[in-house]
């Protein structure tokens, strides 16, 4: 039986009323924070999930930049949204990879699973213990054509041994490419080098502080 990705849960362990999944419009105003977990399901059964990726940069309902780990996440809430993440690969019965995405409320620890996508076939070998970033921090930011959907989206994949090194190298990335700085580069810059990006705001709470 397929998991039941509408059910509101708490990373108290409460549950709570269902209802329709949302769509990925972009976060709700408020603290409310999306966030993927990535799961890998072997042919031998094993299973791992990932850290939490965030969705933390958002524009015109389009996701610019994810990193992760997530800023500033309670441990207790990722593992419990790693739990309910492997809970889902299971009960859909998942091979190879897949990804469960959560819409988490700040304040008050409560998240729901907003989506539940199986991305690729059965691989061969074993889940490896710990299915983690190959860096400390990563950053994946989404350029060129996210505004005009005709053409396709750059993505940047950026690692450092900290936050504060993976956003130094994004930067620099983005200012040392070449040809006109378009929109969304501009953007981006402009996010990555507020005082609030670097501090940890992300989502709506981010776009409130910088304007």
């Amino acid at each position: 039986m397929g998991a039941k990705v509408s059910t509101v849960m708490s990373s108290r362990g409460a549950t709570s009323r269902r209802g329709p999944p949302t769509d990925h419009a972009g976060p709700a105003p408020g603290r409310e924070r999306r966030l993927d977990i990535h799961v890998f399901v072997a042919e031998s059964g094993g299973l791992a999930t990932g850290r939490a990726w965030e969705r933390c940069v958002w524009r015109e309902a389009r996701v610019l930049i994810a990193e992760c780990p997530a800023p500033h996440l309670p441990s207790s809430v990722e593992n419990a949204l790693r739990a309910v993440a492997a809970d889902v690969a299971r009960d859909r019965g998942w091979q190879g990879m897949g990804t469960v995405a959560f819409a988490l409320d700040d304040r008050s620890g409560v998240f729901r699973v907003i989506d539940a996508q199986a991305q690729a076939q059965a691989h061969s070998g074993s889940a490896t213990a710990d299915f983690e970033p190959v860096a400390g921090h990563a950053l994946e930011v989404r350029i060129d054509g996210c505004v005009d959907r005709r053409l396709p989206c750059t993505r940047l994949l950026v690692c450092g041994a900290t936050r504060g090194e993976a956003l130094r190298r994004a930067y620099r990335a983005l200012s040392e490419m070449p040809g006109p700085a378009g929109i969304d580069r501009a953007f981006l810059m402009n996010r990555i080098a507020s005082r609030a990006f670097c501090s940890g705001l992300t989502g709506t709470r981010l776009d409130q502080a910088v304007g």
